[in-house]
């Protein structure tokens, strides 16, 4: 499974982590939802207006994986306070 990274709570459900992941089509990390499955592709896409998309759309059918801290560190999340996600 390997690490796992957060930006810190979802703005729209205000219950899940948002977890980096890299879409394997793009190679794009964004950051998803753990809650509600909603996606931001940057951080200004966390701010109101929220401007996310449901990944459970077909639309959004797309392989995933975990980033790893240095790849998130050449993104436009690299600014932000990433964490890793608590293990119980």
């Amino acid at each position: 499974m390997g690490e796992l990274f957060h930006v810190g709570q979802c703005p729209g459900c205000r219950q899940g982590w948002l977890i980096l992941q890299r879409n394997l089509s793009s190679g794009d990390i964004y950051a998803h939802c753990e809650e509600c499955e909603t996606g931001f592709i940057t951080p200004d896409d966390l701010l109101w207006p929220l401007n996310g998309f449901l990944t459970v759309l077909e639309e959004y059918d797309y392989e995933t994986e975990n980033p790893d801290k240095e790849e998130i560190s050449r993104t436009v999340w690299a600014n932000f306070i990433v964490k890793k996600v608590p293990v119980e």
